[in-house]
């Protein structure tokens, strides 16, 4: 028990020496003339495609599935990509839009590539002939 006693007194003469000395209560819960008082928030909305926005300011508000404004500045949920890759196998493309979208690289020697959206692949139609990808 001296011991915790000890510490405590430890504690607080650390305290006392660190701030200055010992504030009266109602002194620490006013603020001081001139000093601004704020606090963050942050907001975040959930977006098409399992994407999500978020910020962080005095004042936010969240829209889901569009936007967050923080402070009055808005940042909006990603738009969804279209992404093309030409297929030399049929002189044609194929295509796809996503949120998460890309081009494949070469499946094997006789398809040679295609595109992924949202995790779904399009590879082109392979080479019935003796070509290859290069």
């Amino acid at each position: 028990m001296k011991r915790l006693l000890f510490v405590a007194m430890a504690v607080l003469g650390l305290q006392t020496v660190a701030c200055g000395g010992p504030m009266e209560e109602e002194e620490a819960l006013q603020p001081q003339e001139g000093s601004e008082v704020t606090a963050m928030a942050v907001c975040t909305a959930s977006c098409p495609g399992g994407t999500s926005v978020s910020c962080s300011g005095n004042h936010c508000e969240a829209v889901e599935g569009q936007a967050v404004m923080c402070d009055g500045q808005w940042k909006n949920c990603p738009s969804p990509t279209t992404v093309s890759f030409f297929c030399e196998s049929t002189n044609s493309a194929v295509s796809c839009t996503g949120f998460n979208a890309y081009t494949l690289q070469p499946l094997n020697s006789k398809v040679c590539g295609g595109v992924s959206c949202n995790g779904v692949d399009t590879y082109c139609p392979a080479f019935t002939d003796a070509r290859e990808c290069f």
